[in-house]
């Protein structure tokens, strides 16, 4: 669709016409590399990868082959150095800043992160802790389900185990979106009394696109009043779309004859748009460094994307003068009883600031995890004394 679109733009000026390979990339990390190196010499740009375990190889590599990686699942911190990396570039805010500077207003500090046992997952769990520490924020346990009842159970324990947790990360699929070992996780959780307002569970991957919420009903807690119940723990923080929702903009390129499947709207993850945004994105910088009179390399194309602004799948895409993504993103609550979520606070990428949009956070215990110390948001001030 976004290829299909690209080509009929009047104001993009590519001088070459786009095509795309998709690169079914392996869910082992080591085999997913292998398949991206064969691609090394057929593609002039990458869009990529999903997998932040080989996004440092990839971007090596990349800059070895002077092709650009465009990619919204690397959280690896140090790719956002441009002079060491000048031919990769983020279609999305890093997720990492969007955590901090939520834990920031909360003042959560102490992080625990529990992961899918899937390679992509482990990764990511992996990658994020890294980051957050690099940020000087305590992680204080990264750990993966382990397998069956018994074994949610023992990855609980684990998380137990560790002291002054504030805010637990959960690296799978969400719930929301179909995602079932972060339901059995969370039901499990409720069982065991740790949903009962000690931790706020914060699902990972709604990070990456916009989550439609306004008047959509989840079924997913129709018939299950424990994870109804559980779901009273989690804080869901996504890309806030405005009045166009990721559903509204899929039912429109349906009802165009753009898309031929016959999926309904609620059958597609909304990762849907951040793929689309991120090829545009592409073919935007493609355009500016065209327009500039510069050569459509790997450098040249990462370079120029800047003051970008376009329409996106959903909304409209900005970037600033240093090519930093500008998104809002939206908190998202329920009230421990029905099957809505509703807003709670906004957070601007452009500011880093949060502001309370008037309705108050229902927390299973009446009140949010206790505040940490703010010397661990001072990157000045050194934390002692616990």
């Amino acid at each position: 669709l976004a290829v299909q679109r690209i080509s009929k733009d009047p104001s993009l000026n590519l001088g070459h016409r786009l095509d795309y390979v998709v690169l079914q990339e392996e869910c082992e990390t080591s085999r997913a590399l292998v398949r991206f190196i064969d691609f090394g010499k057929l593609s002039s740009a990458f869009i990529g990868p999903l997998n932040p375990g080989f996004c440092e190889v990839a971007t090596l590599l990349g800059e070895n082959w002077n092709k650009a990686i465009f990619s919204w699942m690397c959280i690896n911190y140090k790719l956002d150095s441009t002079i060491h990396n000048p031919t990769f570039a983020r279609t999305l805010p890093s997720p990492t800043q969007v955590l901090f500077t939520i834990m920031k207003y909360f003042s959560w500090a102490h992080v625990g992160i529990i992961a899918s046992s899937e390679d992509i997952w482990t990764d990511t769990a992996n990658k994020l802790a890294s980051a957050l520490r690099n940020q000087g924020l305590p992680v204080g346990v990264v750990t993966s389900i382990h397998k069956g009842e018994k074994g949610i159970e023992d990855t609980w324990n684990e998380i137990k185990g560790v002291d002054g947790i504030r805010i637990i990360l959960l690296c799978m699929h969400s719930v929301l979106i179909g995602g079932e070992e972060q339901a059995t996780l969370l039901t499990k959780a409720l069982e065991m009394g740790l949903a009962d307002g000690r931790y706020v569970f914060v699902p990972y991957d709604t990070l990456l696109y916009s989550l439609p919420y306004k008047n959509i009903s989840f079924d997913v807690f129709d018939d299950n009043s424990k994870l109804q119940e559980a779901y009273d723990a989690v804080l869901t923080i996504t890309l806030e779309s405005g009045e166009r929702t990721f559903y509204d903009a899929f039912r429109e390129a349906k009802e165009s004859g753009e898309i031929s499947r016959t999926l309904e709207a609620t059958q597609v993850s909304p990762l849907f748009g951040t793929i689309y945004d991120a090829i545009y994105f592409m073919a935007m910088a493609i355009d500016s460094a065209r327009r500039k009179g510069s050569r459509v390399s790997g450098t040249n194309i990462a370079e120029h994307t800047k003051n970008f602004s376009f329409p996106g799948f959903s909304y409209q895409v900005e970037t600033d003068n240093c090519g930093k993504r500008l998104s809002n993103y939206v908190i998202l609550d329920t009230n421990g009883r029905g099957n809505q979520l509703f807003p709670t606070h906004l957070l601007d990428m452009s500011s880093d600031s949060v502001k309370s949009l008037g309705q108050t956070i229902h927390f299973p215990s009446g009140a949010p995890p206790k505040p940490d110390s703010s010397c661990w948001f001072d990157p000045d001030v050194l934390c002692t004394g616990g």
